[in-house]
């Protein structure tokens, strides 16, 4: 596995940690569908939470959450209708969030940010 991917699975888990932290229920990991990908699928207040988490080691390329483009929210949308429709879900109550992780390797910590309704 390389970098790049280690950094973005170790910030999914940080995510992860957050939102059970926070009182949510993690549905599911990394949904793929041919619409897109959903790093978490959440519930909390029996509303569906679809989540993308964006990990950085710096600002140097801008902050985390900046990498979300109005491309990539359409993905994510679509994926989260085809996650209703493969598991026959009526509930029309759900949102699209992102949570933005900057690690500080010095520090040894994390900074989160937890973006509400981005489509």
């Amino acid at each position: 596995m390389n970098l790049k991917n280690k950094i973005g699975r170790f910030g999914q888990q940080l995510a992860a940690n957050y939102f059970l932290a926070h009182g949510y229920k993690v549905l599911a990991e990394n949904f793929y569908t041919q619409a897109g990908e959903i790093d978490l699928i959440l519930e909390k207040d029996n509303q569906l939470i679809f989540v993308e988490v964006k990990t950085r080691l710096s600002e140097k390329f801008g902050l985390p959450e900046e990498a979300i483009d109005a491309n990539k929210k359409e993905k994510l949308y679509s994926a989260g209708l085809k996650y209703l429709e493969l598991n026959n879900v009526e509930n029309d109550n759900f949102r699209f969030d992102c949570l933005a992780v900057l690690i500080n390797k010095e520090e040894k910590k994390a900074l989160i940010r937890h973006h509400k309704n981005i489509y």
